[in-house]
């Protein structure tokens, strides 16, 4: 599987954005609030199409699949689930098999499984009957991860999926989804959090005012001086006593507000229409 994207640019958020991914990484986007992470990851999801240049999967346009057969290859997770869904949560997971189903509706036994197993394996077994509307937002989260694994597709695009997630559930979903990556899945995660991003990705993607700073290698990405600069806050890199992980210690004195402020309001009105 690979996914590219060429020369983008999207009503004046993203500029010239260029990448490309394959099965087997996990794609961190990173950058302040207003970068571009959230627009990004539509464009990739053929929800949005670009002001000019292409997305392509697999060499060809993304805008010739149709919903149903980007659904066979790409799974989507938005920044936050509606709280009002009308549905149970093994009806709303169970949304997740529409592209699998057969010419009159039917699902074969071993798509049935996948409801239940991708429940029990995110710990929400015992929430099965239990209304959507009725969860926390991180019990939502886990449950649109489920509807995303019981899809099937070899490409996921999570936007902030450890979002509202406590310690645990944050590094259960990261730890699965690097397991993914091993077995030849495509991860690209929208992701705040630097240490977690350097520990679980295997590429990440830094964004500033809808252009790409820099790609590439955690340890090559995250420089002093590019955190700095791109979010506005001085810090100082360092090993991880008990694992070879970048850590970072951040700066007592004031962040440069200047620098790291970006003007969210294009990207807002962008995600309404």
């Amino acid at each position: 599987m690979e996914l590219q994207i060429h020369e983008v640019d999207y009503g004046g958020i993203l500029h010239q954005v260029n990448g490309c991914w394959q099965g087997g990484q996990v794609v961190g986007l990173l950058g302040p609030n207003g970068a571009g992470k959230s627009t990004l990851l539509r464009l990739l999801a053929g929800l949005r199409s670009p002001s000019s240049g292409r997305v392509t999967l697999n060499g060809q346009d993304l805008r010739v699949y149709s919903p149903r057969q980007r659904a066979l290859h790409i799974a989507y997770l938005p920044q936050e689930l509606p709280k009002d869904i009308p549905y149970t949560v093994t009806d709303f997971v169970e949304m997740g098999l529409y592209a699998r189903r057969g010419l009159w509706g039917s699902l074969s036994t071993a798509h049935h499984r996948r409801v239940p197993e991708a429940l029990q394996s995110l710990n929400l077994g015992r929430y099965k009957d239990t209304p959507m509307a009725s969860l926390s937002g991180g019990e939502r989260q886990r449950a649109g991860l489920a509807r995303c694994l019981v899809q099937g597709s070899p490409i996921f695009l999570l936007d902030e999926p450890t979002a509202n997630l406590d310690l645990y559930h944050q590094l259960d979903i990261l730890n699965r989804l690097r397991t993914f990556a091993n077995d030849g899945y495509l991860v690209v995660l929208a992701i705040h959090d630097l240490e977690m991003a350097a520990r679980y990705c295997t590429t990440l993607v830094l964004l500033a005012k809808g252009r790409v700073q820099v790609q590439g290698e955690p340890v090559n990405v995250l420089t002093e001086q590019r955190v700095a600069e791109v979010f506005g806050v001085p810090v100082r890199r360092f090993e991880d006593p008990y694992g070879d992980f970048i850590r970072f210690s951040f700066s007592q004195s004031e962040p440069n507000l200047q620098a790291s402020t970006v003007d969210c309001r294009q990207e807002v009105e962008a995600a309404s229409r």
